[in-house]
């Protein structure tokens, strides 16, 4: 059965409720009320701050810093770690900026309540992208339909009436508002966004700043009535069956790590030249090029698991239905776990596009002028799971806007690493945002568990590697990525260490976010050479050269530096039968701590995994435990499915299900009402990383063949996958029986280059065939 509808019997009341709709510029939140429509409304581009706001004082001088590593490094090889995290935190500058709320839109009907609102249903179609909410008030029909368009950029709400109605169209913001223009049926609203916003962790006196002589993101909302009633200034029509408001937004953004430039008064101009030009179109054309664009995208995957769900059960109710007596089973409800599945590349699709900028922590969704964590992008894994499961799930272009984001901090990275390490290249932190904000952040006084992390360049550069490995990249993106690498590369060299003995390592190192029990019974972050640090430079070094060959740089100085400094880097450490997650036999405060970082080698990463890496990796697995946040969930998933664990998997799949209405702590992950996944809070990521976490189940294409159907969870039963893409660039279809036994196959070359003779393995057996765009028929007819 295939699932692509989230329905519910009554409107939103919360955040965690509403449904979401983007194009991957605009966004918004639709409460669905029949009588009262809320749709809380974002634009990726309305940021606090600008480029300038990392050179906002206190900053952190050369010799302040190169003061700072001294003692830091002194201080580890002395054994004094606590002493160690209170030096590396002298590093710290202030605070990344904050993805915005833009404005609220409502449409009231006057004289009307909810309480008049019969055979209430609304919902969410994820193949066409509209949110539609319905019912009768006084036996009368009333209907919403809201869509956004990328190939216009534009947003439409249609009301419907079976009457007459008196509607009032409203527009709120919680920015500054710089002005609102009411001419005729259409309204302009002129607003500024913050130079600065202190996150909601941070107490200060003034969290949120405006200032007139600094540099900050201007923009424009305009949004325009179209009716068969009478239009009245501010925005009320009278005695209408039809109130259609049409809206786009524009802001004074001009791209990731770059100043904002204009004036709001030229975003208004740019915002209205999108609403005319579209209303002149006419909106049943705008609406037929919004539904090819989307499907162009969503229908290339889908996922058939279960039976038809019963009719008189909402989303949020079946959502509860999997739990009895406390525990969840998804084997109840499998169709949900498909359901989930569409609904995260729906999310991807919404929040990402070419020429963009990344889906945040929250995607493009936000309501809050202080939001969790700022909203913006946590590197060292948040944004990086967001994309786990674009190639694999037939969307590698939603992925685009990542590579714009490492740019960005390619450039603004070469003067932190010059000022803070004395380094060439570029480094970046755990904690970055649109303008490539690239320091420690956290004041000073923050843990150095979670704000010294000068590694986050080399596991963005990662998804550089796996376009290549996918098929995606061309020449001239393969030139691209070897700039960055080569500029991540020389700093790698200069801030790895070398032992007499040729030995590579990192004297300064943490392993996000966790921290370890020091010889004297208290603990901290900073040590040498944690796992995840030789993880990522092993991989990193590794990419670096095989491209430095393929593009015919071999006489680059920087080559003959790498090779010596991967031969010097450790094997993966292995203490104890499991992964070591920093050598000698460090004990983690938090055994059970929601990051996984030692185990990037077996997912994300490609690593081979021998059987004693491979039992390692599961045994650090289970001392880690199952219990955890949304996106470590996630992730706990792909690790299971790389590793070949189907019944492991089914565990988690119990705690992914669980109804977060019920509050389970900060630390204990599951699905809001309207399938958003939670930290919690929410965080998009946790519905990304289940993407790739249920492909990893149902294909492997890490080494020598392709792998079909390698942890596919009894629970989830038969059902059948099409458009799924495993490496180098090949597209299958399969279907299997309830045991797990693949029943059919066929796959094709998606790209050029995956024109060759291929392997695939589907329990026992083995096949040969040589691909090209035709499909081909791998087993059944």
């Amino acid at each position: 059965m295939t699932e692509h509808v989230l329905w519910y019997r009554r409107p939103a009341e919360t955040w965690n409720e509403a449904l979401p709709l983007g194009n991957g510029a605009l966004g918004a939140m639709c409460f669905g009320g029949a009588t009262d429509a809320l749709l809380r409304l974002n634009d990726e581009t309305l940021w606090s701050g600008s480029p300038a706001s990392e050179l906002v004082a206190p900053v952190v001088t050369a010799d302040e810093a190169r003061d700072a590593l001294a003692e830091a490094r002194a201080a580890v090889a002395d054994g004094r770690e606590e002493d160690a995290d209170r030096h590396v935190r002298r590093l710290q500058h202030r605070h990344a900026q904050s993805f915005l709320p833009f404005a609220d839109l409502r449409l009231r009907i006057d004289g009307a309540t909810a309480d008049q609102v019969e055979d209430y249903r609304r919902e969410l179609d994820l193949a066409t992208a509209t949110h539609v909410a319905a019912g009768t008030r006084a036996g009368a029909g009333l209907s919403h339909r809201t869509w956004i368009s990328a190939p216009h950029g534009v947003l439409v709400h249609e009301l419907e009436s079976d009457e007459p109605i008196d509607v009032r169209v409203e527009l709120e913001t919680q920015l500054r508002e710089l002005g609102r223009v009411e001419i005729d049926t259409a309204t302009t609203l002129l607003v500024q966004a913050p130079s600065d916003v202190t996150p909601p962790h941070d107490e200060v006196d003034e969290p949120v700043v405006y200032e007139d002589d600094v540099a900050s993101v201007r923009g424009a909302l305009h949004a325009r009535i179209v009716t068969d009633g009478t239009p009245v200034r501010g925005g009320r029509v009278l005695r209408a069956t039809r109130v259609t408001v049409v809206l786009a937004t524009a802001t004074t953004f001009t791209g990731m790590g770059r100043m904002p430039a204009g004036t709001e008064r030229a975003a208004a101009r740019r915002a209205t030249e999108r609403v005319d030009t579209a209303i002149a179109a006419g909106l049943d054309q705008v609406r037929a090029a919004q539904l090819a664009d989307h499907a162009r995208l969503y229908a290339r995957a889908e996922l058939a698991i279960g039976v038809a769900p019963d009719p008189e059960r909402d989303t949020a109710e079946r959502l509860r239905d999997l739990a009895e007596d406390g525990a969840v089973d998804i084997g109840r409800d499998p169709g949900l776990a498909a359901l989930l599945f569409h609904y995260g590349r729906y999310l991807l699709i919404s929040s990402s596009r070419p020429g963009g900028l990344p889906a945040t922590l929250q995607g493009i969704w936000n309501e809050d002028l202080r939001p969790d964590w700022s909203s913006n992008y946590t590197t060292n894994i948040n944004v990086e799971m967001n994309y786990w499961g674009a190639h694999t799930a037939n969307l590698s272009e939603t992925e685009e806007p990542l590579l714009g984001l490492i740019e960005a901090l390619a450039d603004s990275g070469a003067e932190t690493a010059r000022r803070l390490y004395d380094a060439p290249g570029w480094v970046a932190h755990h904690n970055t945002d649109a303008w490539g904000y690239t320091q420690p952040v956290g004041d000073g006084v923050h843990d150095a568990a979670w704000a010294f992390w000068p590694m986050a360049g080399f596991w963005l550069c990662r998804h550089l590697a796996e376009r290549d490995a996918f098929g995606v990249a061309d020449e001239a993106e393969r030139r691209r990525a070897f700039r960055l690498l080569r500029g991540a590369t020389a700093f790698a060299l200069a801030w790895m260490t070398q032992a007499e003995s040729g030995a590579r390592g990192t004297a300064l190192s943490t392993s996000p976010e966790n921290t370890f029990r020091t010889r004297d019974g208290g603990s901290a972050a900073v040590a040498e050479s944690a796992t995840l640090d030789i993880v990522l430079l092993r991989a990193h070094l590794d990419e670096f050269l095989r491209l430095a060959h393929h593009l015919g740089h071999e006489d680059d100085p920087l080559v003959a530096q790498a090779q010596d400094a991967r031969a010097g880097l450790p094997e993966i450490p292995i203490e104890d039968g499991s992964i070591a997650e920093w050598p000698g036999g460090r004990e983690a405060v938090d055994p059970h701590h929601r990051h996984l970082s030692p185990l990037v080698f077996a997912y994300p990463g490609t690593e081979a995994l021998t059987p004693e890496l491979g039992a390692a990796a599961s045994l650090f697995l289970d001392l880690r435990e199952d219990e955890s946040t949304g996106w470590s969930l996630a992730w706990k998933i792909a690790l299971r499915a790389r590793l070949g664990q189907p019944d492991r998997v089914a565990d988690l799949l119990a705690l992914v299900f669980r109804d977060m209405s019920i509050d389970r702590g900060d630390q204990s992950g599951g699905l809001y009402d309207n399938l958003l996944a939670a930290h919690p809070p929410f965080q998009i990521d946790g519905n990304l990383g289940y993407v790739a976490g249920l492909a990893e189940c149902l294909v492997h294409s890490h080494g020598d063949a392709i792998t079909l159907l390698p942890s596919w969870p009894v629970p989830l039963g038969a059902g059948s996958m099409r458009g799924l893409v495993a490496r180098p660039g090949v597209e299958i279809d399969l279907a299997w029986d309830d045991t797990g036994a693949v029943t059919s196959a066929r796959a094709r070359a998606r790209v050029a280059s995956a024109h060759a003779a291929h392997t695939f393995r589907a329990g026992e057996r083995e096949i040969e065939a040589t691909l090209d765009d035709a499909w081909s028929v791998l087993i059944g007819e």
